[in-house]
């Protein structure tokens, strides 16, 4: 595995106590409906965080992480062009021609995935100047939530009528990022993930390891615990504390080299809040 340079991988808090979990399960044990519901309850039990029209969609189903829904959006979408922020999910440039929010305004032939926390800063950076904009044109959007299980004072607002899809991971929260646990909500449409969910095609054993953890941790759990040690290392670094624990901004040369194309240069903090 590569070294990276220090603060550089965006990555979940390796918490004593979410990594002393143990997990043995039956990979032919269907819990498809009983990780929805679960998961579905667990984002909206959040007391850190204000979330706003997650019922509206009511189709949910398993996902590869976020990533597997990309995939689909991509594909459903092929024949507009991607609109992103610098410094989003670089899977979306190997994977498709995007162009840059921050260059090029939406037009009617755009669809856009934006993430909440934004991934360059972990803020809610432009959402709802975009949300409106899409709305107004009719231009489709995926809402990645990948950071959603480690920020609070947030608004999730998914009330928009642009939105077709609304994606959450739990790889930035648990230290189970190689088991792929994630969800998509949508309004409801036949495509992969949903032929999946139908013939049970399906990883039971990411779905059982994830109930487990949603059971033994809220999605508050890492906020709470974190955010005090946050706030005192990015005192002593004299860095910017975001509403993502995991996550800071840097002013000045020194963090330069952490800049991913966008506005910000974004510090993981994961392995240093554990040792404050």
């Amino acid at each position: 595995m590569r070294k990276r340079a220090p603060f550089s991988q965006g990555k979940c808090i390796p918490d004593p106590e979410t990594s002393a979990v143990k997990l043995e399960y039956d990979i032919n044990t269907d819990c498809s409906s009983e990780y929805s519901d679960m998961y579905r309850k667990w984002i909206t039990s959040t007391q850190e965080n204000t979330v706003l029209g997650l019922e509206n969609f009511t189709d949910a189903v398993f996902s590869q992480g976020t990533t597997e829904s990309f995939d689909k959006f991509y594909t459903r979408h092929r024949n507009r062009t991607l609109r992103i922020f610098r410094g989003e999910y670089s899977y979306h440039n190997y994977m498709t021609d995007t162009i840059s929010l921050d260059d090029i305004g939406i037009t009617n032939n755009s669809c856009v995935i934006i993430s909440i926390p934004f991934a360059d800063s972990g803020t809610e950076y432009q959402y709802h100047q975009i949300m409106k904009e899409c709305t107004r044109k009719g231009v489709p959007v995926l809402v990645d939530c990948c950071w959603f299980g480690t920020c609070g004072e947030m608004t999730f607002d998914f009330t928009y009528p642009c939105i077709e899809d609304v994606v959450f991971s739990m790889s930035k929260t648990f230290p189970i990022s190689r088991l792929r646990i994630g969800i998509r909500f949508s309004r409801g449409y036949t495509d992969g993930l949903h032929a999946y969910s139908r013939d049970s095609y399906l990883n039971f054993n990411s779905m059982q390891v994830g109930m487990e953890y949603m059971n033994k941790f809220s999605s508050d759990y890492i906020f709470t615990k974190y955010r005090s040690k946050q706030l005192k290392l990015c005192k002593e670094l004299a860095v910017l504390p975001s509403p993502v624990v995991n996550l800071a901004t840097g002013v000045g040369k020194q963090w330069d080299y952490l800049n991913r194309g966008g506005p910000y240069n974004r510090l993981c903090l994961s392995d240093q809040l554990i040792q404050v």
